[in-house]
């Protein structure tokens, strides 16, 4: 582009210049071409030291002192060598005096200026955005993964004790939940190194979460667990759904002498996935806390939530005495 420019210029003024004064190519180019490299001097010392120096240092009252004395400088060394080589080719030429022709260099340097340095502020802003654009990015993924690596060692620890408590009711059952809990494994380890996966991966996932956790609850436990039909062919974040879940679990009341009860139903409408998790509690017991250990899955979904579907989800925790719901929107585009 710097070139493109240059070229045109003095394609410009030799052309110009040969119209108006009628002098040959050779002699305007050759002058012109002198008049472009102290102009391209001129401009680049103020774009390329100038404003590192002073501009965006926000010292602007020396940017401006120092660019005016640059400018003004050029201008009468411009005009002197221009008047020295037209007066070394044509000695009988009536020329006036080199102020007031760095009046019309000066006039001419300032624009070149001008447009340089506009030019080259829009260019270092649009860049600065770009790579604060990157920035945020790059600061987001990493949040993200560090986000899913915090979930990973609530999840193994459900998931151990699960099979530790089968291995000592049934050992068959158990080596089949194990099978089952690799295939979870893999499908952490693997499988969810992507921004969006399928839908369906994420329920079987969770499929296999809640399979493992009511043969561990047994008896004790009602479980209602609910798909709709709807619920296929789009993605979302993985690993989004299980921190709930596990919640649900984790909290659920134990009582003896009445139900205890977890329902789970996920749904899909007019771009809207719905997940709603509901489990009983005791009176004053512990249960899910947005701060501390035992609620570290639900904070961190909820800031996972906020750095991918910002503006775009809607979650409620209700805390109850008797219940604890959870109902999540999410608007999928």
């Amino acid at each position: 582009m710097h070139i493109l420019f240059w070229m045109c210029s003095l394609t410009f003024w030799t052309y110009s210049t040969c119209n108006t004064y009628h002098v040959s190519v050779w002699e305007s180019m050759r002058n012109n071409g002198i008049w472009l490299v102290l102009q391209a001097i001129l401009v680049y010392s103020i774009i390329y030291w100038l404003m590192p120096q002073y501009f965006y240092r926000r010292q602007y009252w020396r940017f401006t002192l120092a660019s005016t004395a640059c400018w003004l400088a050029m201008s009468l060394l411009n005009a002197w060598v221009m008047l020295s080589l037209v007066k070394s080719d044509h000695p009988q030429a009536q020329l006036g005096s080199v102020f007031s022709f760095a009046v019309f260099t000066s006039m001419t340097n300032f624009y070149v200026c001008f447009v340089f340095i506009a030019a080259k502020t829009v260019k270092d802003k649009l860049e600065a955005e770009r790579h604060q654009r990157e920035a945020d990015k790059e600061r987001t993924e990493n949040e993200l993964r560090f986000l899913k690596s915090q979930m990973n060692p609530h999840f193994l620890f459900n998931a151990i004790n699960s099979i530790y408590v089968l291995i000592r009711k049934d050992q068959e059952m158990a080596a089949g939940t194990l099978a089952t809990f690799a295939d979870m494994l893999r499908y952490q380890l693997y499988e969810c190194n992507t921004e969006t996966i399928p839908v369906e991966k994420e329920i079987a996932y969770l499929n296999n979460y809640v399979q493992l956790e009511q043969l561990r609850k047994g008896k004790a436990l009602q479980l209602d667990y609910q798909v709709g039909e709807n619920v296929r062919h789009f993605s979302i974040a993985p690993l989004l759904l299980i921190p709930f879940v596990e919640n649900a679990f984790k909290y659920v009341s134990t009582y003896t002498n009445q139900d205890n009860h977890i329902r789970l139903t996920l749904d899909y409408q007019d771009n809207n996935f719905l997940l709603e998790v509901e489990n009983s509690v005791e009176p004053m017991a512990s249960r899910p806390v947005m701060n501390g250990a035992g609620g570290i899955g639900l904070e961190n979904v909820k800031r996972r939530l906020e750095l991918i579907y910002k503006g775009n989800y809607d979650l409620q925790i209700t805390p109850g005495d008797r219940v604890f719901t959870v109902k999540l929107t999410i608007k999928i585009i």
